[in-house]
């Protein structure tokens, strides 16, 4: 319990200092959208322009970086099988992966357990629980916490985004 809240603690800093360093740095574009994703048992796809960082315990990251010649690429740690699908995609699989990919085009799929995230940027998010008791809940824009339902659920990520 206390390595997961050490853990739960640290992630939140490593997003709060990447989001505030983010927008210092004026990769916060006018428009862009947040989103937030708690303990989801879901397969997660965000496509969007802009930045995401994440975790999971058990499941499948796929990436698919549309310029992978733009010098901005993923970073994924804790995958235990990676696998270069072509020069545009690639799957990472293992239990407490971490993953960030921060400015530039992007598409992330996410099919696993205990997945929390953030993300900002513009593009379009797509949530899809697992059906268990409880899917995990999600923020889109700083609205209130949502839980995620088992039935496909796609929201626009950007400032006229509301769910």
């Amino acid at each position: 319990m206390v390595r997961r809240l050490s853990i739960t603690c640290v992630f939140g800093l490593l997003l709060f200092a990447g989001v505030a360093g983010a927008r210092t740095h004026g990769t916060h574009a006018p428009g862009d959208g947040s989103l937030a994703v708690h303990n989801a048992a879901a397969v997660i796809s965000i496509s969007a322009r802009g930045g995401v960082i994440g975790h999971f315990t058990e499941g499948v990251l796929t990436v698919r970086d549309f310029n992978p010649d733009d010098n901005i690429s993923e970073v994924v740690t804790g995958a235990e099988k990676t696998r270069v699908v072509n020069e545009f995609v690639t799957k990472y699989w293992g239990h407490d992966v971490r993953f960030r990919y921060i400015g530039g085009r992007f598409a992330i799929t996410v099919n696993s357990y205990n997945i929390n995230l953030s993300a900002i940027g513009k593009g379009n998010v797509t949530f899809t629980g697992k059906g268990t008791a409880d899917d995990g809940s999600f923020s889109l824009n700083g609205a209130a916490y949502q839980p995620i339902s088992n039935t496909p659920q796609t929201f626009p990520l950007g400032s006229t985004a509301t769910p």
